[in-house]
């Protein structure tokens, strides 16, 4: 249950938001009210101590940590020939000379 004042004051807070946002538009024109639209759609949580995203960490930090399968320690080997296939690929290529326009 809030506390007994504790509707008053946000409503009050709201309202000063609200004259705010008022106010620059009226000053300022409205473009500027809606460039300064997401900003205060971000501060406003803040203003009243509340954190985009609170309860997700809280939630995370809860969670316990996983247990990691263990990996070998050797890593493995690679192979010691590209293949037969591999090979057949590269050698029409190895007898030619680089493009003219690599040796400039």
């Amino acid at each position: 249950m809030p506390a007994p004042g504790a509707r008053t004051r946000l409503a009050l807070r709201l309202l000063a938001v609200v004259a705010l946002i008022a106010a620059i538009a009226a000053v300022a024109g409205t473009s500027v009210a809606l460039e300064l639209a997401p900003a205060a759609l971000l501060v406003l949580p803040l203003l009243y101590g509340r954190y985009l995203g609170e309860r997700v960490i809280h939630r995370l930090a809860r969670r316990a940590p996983l247990a990691r399968p263990v990996r070998s320690v050797a890593a493995p080997r690679a192979p010691r020939s590209l293949g037969a296939r591999i090979a057949v690929l590269a050698l029409p290529g190895a007898g030619r000379a680089p493009p003219a326009a690599a040796l400039i």
